[in-house]
């Protein structure tokens, strides 16, 4: 099972040898390409052979290339990684809307119970509002409760004054980690045959992450926390050891229907369940319930 996740911040030639990543940068380090889940290249001058990214996507790993600026830009997303893909297509777009709306009230329902968690875990009042605004989403959320409900969360995680739409470092940082954690849910998307931009909610035409868009909304909230307790000195400027720490979630540990696994292994036993729940009458979403952060070591 992968378990590494790799940040690359600094111009690095990056090769394959013998089923194995090679990095040089000026020292020397080799990776067996089995246990990567990740890898981030947060620099604009770093090389990438050809034979390395075919590899890669032939193995499932997650890679998400950034910017000028620094924040994720493009992600790998491997074709032909399941052999009847025509066939899951079909399943998704032959899902009604009374299905499909019931699937977003379950997600609606997890990511707002989450936030509330997040502000319990944060030491932060209002936890209780939220959970009261959970037992009222409705099949397809038409009150907007979820919206509801971060009107009430940020202010309350990150200050009074906090808006998602301030250009400011701690906004930065949640843009950050939401990315990696949708970056890899579209690829375990992709390794199931789902087209990712067949959304459950999201149905921008522009947007080829539909799906992602709509499956990572329960997990947020562990960036969330994670931002409001964890990056210190966040205040002071989002530099590289915050994006390595983010990076780093895809080994947080949640709970999902009682059993602590990490987050990687939560999205693809989501992804996993909202297939049943496309196959079967019964639908059955396996969602995570975040805890106080802890990770996943591994030697």
């Amino acid at each position: 099972m992968p378990y590494r996740n790799i940040f690359v911040a600094n111009e690095t030639v990056l090769r394959l040898k013998n089923r194995q990543l090679t990095a040089d940068n000026g020292e020397k380090f080799t990776f067996p390409v089995e246990d990567i889940r990740c890898i981030v290249i947060d620099n604009e001058r770093s090389v990438l052979s050809a034979r390395l990214i075919s590899f890669l996507a032939e193995n499932g790993v997650c890679l998400i290339v950034c910017d000028r600026r620094r924040l994720p830009s493009a992600q790998l997303v491997p074709t032909g990684a399941y052999c009847r893909v025509q066939k899951r297509i079909l399943l998704q777009t032959a899902q009604s809307k009374p299905r499909l709306k019931r699937i977003w009230q379950k997600i609606v329902v997890q990511k707002i119970e989450n936030q509330a968690r997040c502000l319990d875990l944060a030491g932060k009042t209002g936890a209780e509002r939220l959970f009261r605004l959970a037992g009222e989403v409705q099949s397809g959320d038409p009150t907007n409760r979820e919206g509801c409900a971060a009107r009430i969360y940020f202010p309350l995680l990150f200050g009074g004054v906090f808006t998602r739409d301030s250009d400011i470092e701690i906004n930065a940082a949640l843009n950050y980690g939401y990315a990696v954690i949708r970056a890899f849910i579209s690829k375990t998307l992709a390794a199931y045959g789902l087209e990712p931009s067949i959304g459950i909610h999201h149905k921008n035409q522009l947007n080829a992450f539909n799906l992602a868009d709509d499956l990572i909304e329960p997990f947020r909230p562990i960036v969330d926390l994670f931002a409001a307790t964890e990056l210190l000195n966040i205040d002071e400027g989002f530099n590289t050891a915050h994006k390595a720490q983010l990076v780093r979630l895809l080994n947080c540990a949640v709970t999902v229907d009682g059993e602590r696994c990490s987050l990687a292994r939560a999205v693809d036993s989501l992804v996993q369940s909202l297939i049943y729940s496309f196959e079967n009458e019964e639908i059955k979403l396996r969602l995570p319930e975040i805890g106080e952060i802890s990770f996943f070591e591994y030697e």
